[in-house]
């Protein structure tokens, strides 16, 4: 048996089945399915550990858990759920239960660099026309698999805020591979180790003094588990909303009036806010525009409701991830939101995606306001 999941034995025993875990994890809130909650996701995975077999519906609640780490958050005895789905999920892998998917994205990952084996040479195609990426410089630019691929504009808008910023900054271009997350989210740790080692050396390369990033997953990936996978590394990791925080902290950005009054809702990204607790920064960023009245969600910060997409959920299980979404959007709806702010490429991706033509009101990442106000 994986000795991941082992290690996590002490851990599952220490669960008082208080079920707080159940009432915040967002596939109960969309369902009201307890079986989808985290108390079953944890006594599955215990389940597993001791060796028994696992039925239909107890694979399905490990498989269906975007490791948003609400229920982390609320745990009383402070049991690491998130975690050990993705050790559960690793041994379920080498039983050979998991879907056909994961075994393809995995696959991707690690011989096409993407999830969707995307072209290389397609991740250079995202940036404008006029930007010609010099070899060295004090930024490194890393959009992510979903940016590059799935969310082009918002890689655009924020090259072209750099731009206008005149920041020194650069990309990887079609060198850039994955940043192992998925691969993480499924207990394949040794491969996402060989990513860690493989992406902080090719990072170091370049001397960039800070390696900045669209997607919070990669964030995670490069500032919290790689130093664990691999070392620390000689740049510091941000994400392009500490970036622009700074940035306006400097007094470099400028916006103009719009002359009217824009209201928008501001949705959390997981790993920022649970991970790293970066709330105000882009909070501070929105208020700072001029005709821009920031409103919340009823649950918001450390209690944002997940988009239903990451760790696999999105592909196997797509109309459960679009219902989030579309919880998501019925509530700015009623908030009378004009915008949906997001600092987050995958929930730009899957909420436009899942609600398409019946989307009704845009959904744009900071980079993208910030680009559209600017002075």
């Amino acid at each position: 048996m994986s000795n991941l999941l082992k290690s996590y034995s002490s851990y599952m025993e220490a669960c008082t089945d208080c079920g707080v875990c159940t009432e915040v994890c967002p596939f109960y809130k969309i369902t009201g399915n307890e079986f989808y909650g985290g108390r079953a996701k944890l006594k599955a995975a215990y389940s597993l550990y001791k060796g028994e077999e696992l039925s239909e519906e107890e694979i399905k609640t490990l498989l269906l858990c975007t490791r948003c780490d609400q229920c982390n958050q609320m745990c009383p005895a402070q049991i690491p759920i998130s975690e050990i789905v993705a050790a559960a999920r690793g041994r379920l892998k080498e039983l050979g239960k998991v879907p056909g998917k994961y075994l393809v994205i995995a696959k991707n990952i690690m011989e096409a660099s993407s999830p969707m084996a995307a072209p290389p040479q397609d991740r250079l195609t995202c940036l404008p026309e006029e930007f010609k990426p010099p070899r060295k410089a004090k930024y490194l630019y890393v959009p992510g698999c979903i940016a590059s691929f799935r969310a082009r504009n918002a890689v655009k808008a924020a090259a072209e805020l750099f731009m206008k910023l005149g920041l020194d900054f650069t990309v990887l271009g079609e060198k850039e591979s994955c940043c192992g997350l998925f691969l993480a989210d499924i207990g394949m740790i040794e491969e996402a180790a060989k990513l860690a080692e493989a992406n902080t050396k090719l990072f170091e390369e370049t001397g960039a003094e800070y390696v900045i990033t669209e997607c919070p997953s990669c964030y995670d990936m490069f500032k919290r588990v790689y130093p664990k996978l691999y070392r620390e590394p000689n740049y510091k990791v941000l994400h392009v909303v500490e970036l622009l925080h700074q940035l306006l902290k400097e007094g470099m950005l400028h916006f103009k009036d719009g002359g009217g009054e824009e209201i928008i809702v501001y949705k959390d990204p997981c790993p920022l806010v649970r991970r790293h607790g970066i709330t105000e920064q882009p909070r501070e960023i929105l208020r700072a525009i001029p005709g821009v009245k920031l409103v919340e969600y009823k649950e918001n910060r450390g209690d944002a409701v997940c988009c239903g997409a990451p760790a696999g959920v999105k592909p196997l299980f797509p109309d459960l991830a679009a219902k989030l979404a579309e919880y998501l959007v019925n509530e700015a709806v009623e908030l009378k939101a004009s915008c949906i702010a997001v600092a987050c490429t995958f929930c730009l991706y899957h909420i436009v995606g899942s609600l398409k033509e019946r989307l009704p009101i845009p959904v744009k990442t900071i980079s993208q306001i910030v680009l559209e106000h600017l002075g």
